[in-house]
């Protein structure tokens, strides 16, 4: 998928200015329309409507942290194969593996650069073919 153009991406953290860079990153890669939200249930509407090529989401914010937003996305028949990037500074080996379990694609270790999260998106977007994605997910919701 490298090099393609992605329609939309949905960000979320409770640092409008991470929101703002993130999003400017994206358009770089190639995302035509990147909507941002403060906290995962403002974003779980718009995850659910629009159905996105993508999520980008921090792990620690009020209100809906990043894990329950995730959980939301991969109970979701319809949303189960988007790729979804777990934003955090703490990525200790119990987080990692509870992540993992509920679905995440890919980690974006803070601070990271842009390379560092054009690396990571590619490889989330390429990472697995629809369908073995939803094999792969199907089987992790399971555990």
């Amino acid at each position: 998928m490298s090099g393609e153009k992605f329609n939309l991406a949905v960000v979320v953290d409770d640092d409008v200015v991470y929101l703002d860079t993130v999003a400017l990153m994206l358009r770089a890669i190639g995302f035509k329309q990147i909507k941002t939200y403060e906290n995962g249930l403002d974003a779980i509407e718009a995850i659910e409507n629009d159905r996105p090529d993508l999520v980008i989401s921090d792990w620690d914010m009020p209100i809906m942290t990043g894990i329950d937003l995730l959980m939301c996305v991969r109970d979701d028949p319809d949303l189960v194969t988007v790729p979804f990037i777990l934003n955090t500074g703490h990525l200790e080996q119990a987080r990692r593996t509870e992540a993992i379990r509920r679905g995440v694609t890919e980690f974006l270790a803070k601070p990271f650069g842009f390379k560092d999260i054009k690396a990571i998106v590619l490889r989330a977007m390429d990472q697995v073919d629809e369908a073995d994605r939803e094999e792969v997910f199907a089987a992790k919701r399971a555990s």
